[in-house]
């Protein structure tokens, strides 16, 4: 009972491959790839199902071996698809050159005609000669065809049996809706579908190619395509091949298994295209190569395998006038092709594989559907299309109408689980009929894969990275509050920070993911072998845009309030120098015998407090990378050096032997590239400095506290109501105010070690502190600094000038003489502790330890 359901399936699997159809080897077999040329002397080549057959009975190849003929004593009375029917001639008789009457020698002159003759056997009326053929030359209203026979008004003459008057269908939707009447298909679908008939599978492909013409639209049984239908239920040349009338949905492109072939990014790994050419009278003329195809027309490359390469991104665009287009489509005019990709299976044999096309041209309930854009659940695939069609539009002369593929795009699909292993690729192509002076065409070669991998990965990120930052922006602001002395961790001002810091922390998360994702895709695209990685979908490139665009904005809003917190940070400048006293007059003498009396208090030069101040400002803007040089340097090496080239999605690092014209950049790759280069240049610019540069020639940072200590000025700079830095420039001798020779008396007691260290500590030489400042000493400086608005309250004019001015004095003096009581713990009340600081503070930047009562310098 267990087995019913497993042998139901592969009955019905079975029975499919074995159906007249021939369901299985239509929807999943590729052929091996045989051409005329490999067919013996026996043998034809069946151009439906593209092998070598054996002419059965005493019929031989044809001269192009694309059908069986008669011998030279039979004439043929019929055709079934490529194999006619033979009757021998009687005797006395020969066949004529179109193998289809017995002709016997007039007068029983000798029928084999020089070079410059034809053989006359039918008078002007299209009747066979009663007294036999001579050979002689054509009359008039009679042209020798390539058979040397002569016919009526040469190859364009339209079927013999057929006239205007019979019924078909032969309208013509054009891409903008308007319909148009085809003499040309007047003139010959009712022939075609006799003969047809008859099995003659020239006539099925000329029937064929006019159902290409009018869009694969089947309106009507007494269009082509309806005629073909029809046909094909009682005679179908196509059931063992590849039918090119067959309309497929999307299923087609996900077939994994049929090209067993594994591609390489290397420098001769090329996908190689093969044209099957059809004249519209529906003789298959060959195979031929894609360089002997022109795709477009916007002039030939330099190396017509360009487009080819494995792995490159090309687009090649151009303007042509109308009649240029004209003039060199000359060689496509008429002609109808059918694609195939030519690989070498792993077993190292030649085979093809038949690709779809997505013509825009086709119609469903009278929509165009066939659009990149659109639905892929409604294309319709299709085999067979033209390049150029200025003969079958128009039902008179007059017409200067003509359809051609004015956009080409060859769309090759990686597997995501096989390295290297494709989808069947597909062409999209669409045509224009439009009547501007100026035509527009382009080719394209696109890589796609599928992008669910690359957008569950995103997702995945941004779902832990989000939270992330989050948290980190939480930890932020609660940093921010308790560095501000909030009682509370969670107030308005806090959360007002939190969105702040997010915000920043958010565009920082942006730039580094998205940086990271371009670069890694660029270079990991471009260095592989086995095709693992693929650049970003058209739809996906979009979307990294816009996050790249929502970063720029983030980050503009979080420079805004960088910028803010710097304008609002306060520096004070501690000066320790001591005031001198003056116990002389200008003469020298003593102003009383009463020292007491005699001596007078110099205030403390303020020009050291200036300099100091200035130096301050300046090392606020100095950077480790200069942007001038980056932005010289960064041109250069784009526009000079062609760096820019190693944003062409192709295969390897190579930025000279490329077209830029033709090989495109991406979104991502020219983002990899402009941000790996820019880091770089910011990279070495800051190694030079610091390694270079700070240690042999200038250090700043160092320069401005040795200038501090000379000054006897120290710098504390809050950023926070109670947290900041604190630069400790006390004067080991005691004064900064000095002369060039007991500066240098100084200098020189440091230089032997007679002297103190710099260091805050005893016996220690560090100068520079993180400070988080006790509660009691933001409302000491507080105080200090309301002093000034209460006195000069209340006075206006010049006199509240010279207020304000000694208020600020008066102000400065208290703040200063408070700083240095501070510094040297003389205020019993207002106390810090010097600790290292440890590293989770360091790698959080957050205080672990209460500070309100005591604060630390770390």
């Amino acid at each position: 009972m267990n087995t019913i359901p497993i042998i139901i399936p592969i009955f019905l699997l079975l029975f499919l491959c074995l159906a007249p159809s021939g369901y299985c080897q239509y929807r999943s077999q590729n052929l091996a790839f045989i051409t005329p040329a490999n067919c013996s002397r026996i043998q034809y080549f069946n151009s439906i199902e593209l092998r070598c057959e054996l002419c059965p009975n005493s019929t031989k190849p044809s001269l192009d071996k694309l059908s069986c003929d008669c011998d030279k004593q039979q004439k043929e009375i019929s055709r079934n698809g490529f194999l006619p029917v033979c009757q021998e001639c009687p005797l006395g008789t020969f066949s004529s050159p179109d193998r289809f009457e017995c002709l016997s020698c007039q007068n029983g002159t000798n029928c084999a005609c020089s070079p410059s003759d034809v053989l006359i056997f039918r008078d002007t009326a299209g009747n066979l000669l009663e007294d036999g053929a001579f050979c002689g030359s054509c009359g008039a209203g009679f042209n020798r065809n390539d058979d040397g026979v002569c016919v009526k008004c040469g190859s364009s003459c339209p079927c013999e049996n057929c006239t205007n008057s019979d019924k078909v269908y032969s309208r013509i939707k054009l891409q903008n809706g308007i319909e148009m009447r085809s003499l040309y298909i007047e003139n010959h679908l009712p022939n075609a579908i006799k003969l047809c008939y008859e099995r003659s599978i020239q006539s099925c492909e000329a029937l064929m190619n006019m159902c290409v013409l009018q869009n694969y639209e089947a309106t009507s049984s007494l269009n082509s395509c309806g005629q073909l239908d029809n046909i094909k239920r009682s005679f179908n040349p196509w059931q063992n091949a590849w039918d090119p009338l067959a309309t497929t949905d999307d299923s087609e492109l996900e077939k994994e298994n049929v090209i067993d072939h594994q591609y390489k990014f290397e420098p001769d790994s090329y996908f190689e295209l093969l044209f099957a050419r059809y004249d519209v009278n529906g003789t298959f003329e060959g195979f031929f190569t894609s360089e002997q195809v022109f795709l477009h027309f916007c002039g030939n490359t330099l190396n017509p395998f360009s487009p080819f390469l494995f792995g490159r991104r090309y687009q090649k665009e151009c303007k042509v006038k109308k009649q240029t287009y004209s003039d060199q489509a000359q060689h496509v005019r008429g002609k109808l092709f059918e694609v195939y990709l030519k690989f070498l299976d792993e077993q190292e044999r030649m085979k093809i594989y038949p690709l779809h096309a997505l013509n825009s041209a086709i119609r469903v309930n009278d929509q165009l559907v066939n659009y990149p854009g659109k639905d892929r659940n409604r294309w319709v695939l299709t085999r067979r299309f033209y390049l150029y069609d200025d003969y079958s539009l128009g039902f008179d002369n007059s017409s200067k109408l003509f359809r051609f593929a004015a956009k080409i795009g060859i769309n090759v699909v990686l597997q995501r689980e096989r390295d290297g292993y494709i989808m069947p690729p597909y062409l999209t192509i669409e045509y224009d009929d439009s009547t501007e002076e100026i035509l527009e065409s382009s080719l394209e070669v696109i890589y796609q894969n599928d992008p669910s991998g690359y957008d569950q990965t995103l997702i995945i990120l941004l779902s832990i990275l989000i939270p992330i930052s989050l948290f980190w922006s939480a930890i932020c602001s609660y940093s921010w509050g308790r560095r501000q002395g909030k009682p509370s961790a969670v107030d308005a001002s806090s959360i007002l920070y939190f969105l702040v810091c997010e915000v920043s922390v958010l565009g920082d998360v942006f730039f580094a993911l998205f940086g990271i994702i371009a670069c890694w895709l660029t270079f990991a695209y471009k260095n592989q072998t086995y095709v693992l990685y693929n650049m970003l979908s058209d739809d996906q490139e979009k979307s990294l845009f816009h996050y790249i665009i929502a970063a720029l904005v983030l980050k503009f809003f979080g420079l805004l309030f960088t910028m803010g917190a710097l304008v609002f940070q306060e520096t004070f400048f501690i000066d320790w120098e001591r005031q001198k006293l003056k116990q002389s007059d200008e003469q020298g003498m003593p102003l009383s015998r009463d020292l007491m009396k005699s001596t007078e208090a110099e205030p403390v030069v303020i020009w050291r407090t200036y300099l100091i101040a200035n130096e301050w400002n300046e090392l606020q803007q100095y950077r480790k990378s200069s942007l001038a040089l980056q932005a010289v340097v960064m041109i250069v090496l784009m526009e000079y050096f062609q760096f820019k080239n190693y944003a062409l999605v192709e295969p390897e690092f190579n930025r000279n032997d490329v077209d830029p014209t033709t090989t495109h950049s991406s979104v991502v790759s020219t983002l990899a590239v402009t941000v790996f280069i820019y880091l770089s240049l910011a990279l070495i610019q800051v190694v030079v400095k610091v390694l270079i540069v700070e240690r042999i020639v200038t250090d700043p940072f160092h320069n401005f506290v040795d200038l501090c200590s000379v000054a006897n000025i120290s710098v504390l700079s809050l950023t926070h109501s109670l947290y900041g830095y604190y630069i400790h420039g006390r004067s080991v001798h005691g004064k900064g105010d000095a002369g060039m020779g007991e500066m240098n008396e100084f200098l020189q007691r440091e230089r032997n070690n007679l002297c103190g260290f710099r260091g805050l500590e005893p016996g220690s030489e560090l100068q520079t502190f993180t400070v988080n400042l006790p509660s009691l000493f933001r409302s000491k400086y507080d105080e200090i600094a309301a002093l000034s608005k209460q006195t000069t309250s209340g006075v206006v004019g010049h006199e509240a000038i010279t207020s304000k001015m000694n208020a600020t004095v008066e102000v400065h003096n208290q703040m200063n003489s408070f700083m240095k009581k501070f510094v040297d713990h003389s205020i019993s009340d207002i106390e810090y502790i010097v600790r290292d600081r440890p590293v989770l503070e360091a790698v959080l930047d957050m205080e672990m330890s209460d500070s309100s009562v005591v604060g630390t310098f770390t």
